[in-house]
């Protein structure tokens, strides 16, 4: 028999110290938002305000036009209806850029050990990397 894992209630602390622990390098951001930055994404890890759900999500850096925006849905289409998360969506500004974002959710409120936060975690940064390579390799010969 296994011995019992504790059950807690995760925040940014804990998120960040396993993120340092998986050596992603993470940071806080202007408004306090815990991130990990690079080039081509940002992976933010998020609370919502009743304490009940993580989410991690993801902005990707690439910018797209509206004229693109039905080749990237329909390649936004396909991964959605293959993989289980992150679940990409586009968002379009008010000057025509759209861009691309992931979102991944927990639902926290009853608690969960360490060990699942922080398989949760490494799945869907793994995860949010593949996607841009995929979205990368998809739209090579369609886009540019």
């Amino acid at each position: 028999m296994a011995p019992f894992t504790s059950v807690l209630q995760p925040d940014q602390h804990l998120v960040k110290e396993i993120l340092d622990e998986l050596e992603l390098d993470p940071a806080f951001d202007s408004e306090g938002d815990l991130a990990i930055t690079t080039p081509p994404l940002t992976i933010y890890f998020l609370f919502g305000s009743a304490g009940d759900m993580f989410t991690v999500r993801t902005f990707y850096t690439r910018r797209y036009s509206v004229d693109d925006k039905r080749i990237l849905l329909a390649a936004l289409n396909e991964w959605n209806a293959d993989n289980m998360w992150p679940k990409v969506y586009t968002f379009t500004r008010d000057n025509g850029i759209t861009r691309v974002v992931g979102d991944c959710d927990l639902y926290i409120g009853a608690g969960v050990t360490r060990e699942h936060l922080t398989t949760v975690i490494t799945h869907w940064v793994r995860f949010a990397i593949k996607f841009h390579r995929w979205l990368t390799d998809r739209l090579a010969y369609q886009l540019d």
